[in-house]
């Protein structure tokens, strides 16, 4: 079942802008692999984190907003589980 989500991910600020947007970009291109629709990115720059993670105290942020079925969520978090350049990951779904 296709739902809409919101995807906020936390990249790790040891990457500089452009690689962090080529991230954001590969993460995207996993999420249309899984045949998902990408509807709008929201790319917050590097910010401060509210607590430290890591002993890092800032990091990137990107929202994205995408369709996605329901089922392909669990191997999504499990691949940006094990990529150390994603401090945190989170899907919440929107609506309803």
């Amino acid at each position: 079942m296709t739902k809409d989500y919101e995807l906020m991910v936390i990249l790790s600020p040891s990457l500089n802008a452009d690689e962090a947007n080529s991230l954001n970009d590969g993460i995207l291109a996993q999420i249309v692999e899984n045949g998902g629709e990408i509807i709008k990115t929201d790319p917050w720059g590097r910010r401060m984190l509210a607590y430290p993670i890591n002993k890092v105290q800032e990091a990137y942020y990107y929202v994205n907003y995408i369709k996605l079925d329901s089922q392909a969520v669990k191997p999504l978090k499990r691949l940006y589980s094990i990529n150390e350049n994603i401090m945190r990951h989170m899907f919440v779904a929107r609506g309803e």
